[in-house]
């Protein structure tokens, strides 16, 4: 224990328990000590390590975080590129639609004074069809028509020779042109859809010429009297031109001798129709009085 009497107060700087488990042999004693030494280096080592481990750890997860970062950065950018483009499109869109709706707005308005002009133009064109005569039939109608007058104009004309009397077996009518009473028109209804002093002149300009009747009563009571030509003339203004034609063949057919009088009577009667009964029933009295007058 002498060897201890040097370091005394060494020695009291240590807990007495330790000093009480120390060897005795100072050699052993730095020996222990330089153990204990290794041993606590060796225990913060291994902290110092565990903390670098978790520092680089955590320095990885900061990298993937970063690296997470810039790529988002970049899908960022990207879009952000995007989204300039789209703007700009946008941008040229609007200018571009503003372009067509400054120049769809000059159309309309260049078409409203077209529409205008065409409505000017319409009204005058109208006014003018309305004040002017009828300028004239189409060749097939004015043929039609000018056939129409021939044929009258060939059945009076048979009417007016009482010596050229056929058998009776010919059923033809012979009726004088004499001075008989004729009726108002009592339908200003035109042939063809509009009657005018020019297509009425042109009408009988077609046909020789005939003498105009005038209306005349006969004895008291009698019905008033109506000449061929006037009949005819109020048969064209009330009748279409299909009934006319109709009618104009009939009175060819019975001329010519190829049906009887009762049958031209029955289809007159189915031509006029209820509507003109009154033209069916001067056309019979018409027929009945030249048919007597022959006999």
């Amino acid at each position: 224990m002498s060897s201890f009497g040097n370091v005394g107060p060494m020695a009291s700087a240590l807990p007495a328990e330790v000093i009480s488990v120390l060897p005795v042999d100072p050699f052993a004693q730095l020996e222990l000590a330089s153990k204990i030494a290794q041993h606590a280096l060796a225990a913060k080592a291994a902290q110092l390590e565990a903390e670098g481990q978790q520092l680089r750890d955590a320095l990885v997860q900061k990298a993937n975080h970063i690296k997470m970062l810039e790529r988002r950065v970049s899908t960022l950018e990207l879009e952000l590129q995007d989204m300039a483009a789209k703007s700009k499109q946008a941008v040229e869109e609007a200018h571009r639609l503003q372009n067509e709706k400054a120049l769809l707005a000059e159309t309309v308005k260049r078409l409203h004074k077209d529409l205008a002009r065409l409505e000017a133009f319409k009204k005058n064109l109208l006014n003018t069809l309305n004040n002017e005569d009828e300028p004239g039939l189409e060749p097939s109608v004015t043929a039609a028509d000018v056939a129409g007058e021939r044929l009258v104009s060939e059945v009076l004309s048979s009417i007016s020779k009482p010596s050229a009397m056929p058998p009776p077996s010919n059923y033809a009518v012979r009726m004088a042109p004499v001075a008989t009473p004729a009726y108002p028109s009592t339908s200003s209804r035109p042939m063809y859809g509009a009657a005018t002093p020019q297509a009425t002149s042109s009408a009988q300009y077609a046909a020789p010429p005939l003498s105009m009747s005038h209306t005349q009563y006969g004895p008291s009571g009698s019905p008033p009297r109506i000449d061929g030509k006037e009949f005819f003339k109020q048969a064209r203004a009330q009748l279409s031109y299909e009934q006319f034609s109709q009618f104009l063949h009939n009175i060819k057919e019975l001329n010519a001798g190829r049906q009887s009088r009762e049958e031209t009577l029955r289809r007159s009667r189915d031509i006029f129709g209820p509507m003109h009964q009154d033209m069916y029933g001067m056309f019979e009295s018409l027929l009945s009085r030249h048919s007597g007058t022959m006999l």
